[in-house]
């Protein structure tokens, strides 16, 4: 498998693979970025908007738990808190999605508020242990376009 990315003039594929898994809307300020298979399937993908000065939004889709991987993992942090130079990650999970709920809290997000039907998780750039490179895996690895 390996990281992917769409590009400007390009089909968004890694877009229209979240969009159809979590109803992500098209925006001016969208980045994506996906693990792609061997056969050229997509299998997992994070995208990220509302982009501020010091913080973006994440979400994440993928078709099974091995699909979520380190390298994506690592990629979906380093690239808005070390490239773009954001603080945190933000992202909004559905109350009745209790295994996301889980995994939001395993991979090191905090719960920062609640809402009727929702929790709002952050992961802080102080907090990211994904940003510490091989202590958690091969080093990280740059993504091709699709």
């Amino acid at each position: 498998m390996k990281l992917v990315t769409d590009h400007a003039n390009q089909e968004p594929v890694v877009w229209n693979w979240l969009r159809k898994r979590t109803m992500l809307p098209w925006s001016t300020d969208l980045r994506c970025i996906g693990i792609m298979r061997d056969d050229g399937s997509l299998a997992a993908a994070v995208g990220f908007n509302g982009w501020s000065e010091h913080a973006v939004w994440m979400h994440v889709a993928f078709d099974s738990q091995h699909s979520l991987t380190r390298d994506l993992l690592r990629e979906a942090f380093h690239y808005p808190m070390m490239m773009c130079g954001r603080d945190a990650v933000y992202g909004l999970t559905p109350k009745r999605f209790e295994d996301a709920i889980r995994l939001n809290e395993k991979l090191g997000f905090r719960r920062i508020a609640e809402t009727c039907d929702g929790i709002i998780f952050e992961m802080t750039r102080d907090e990211c242990r994904w940003l510490k490179g091989s202590s958690y895996g091969r080093k990280r690895i740059s993504a091709t376009s699709t």
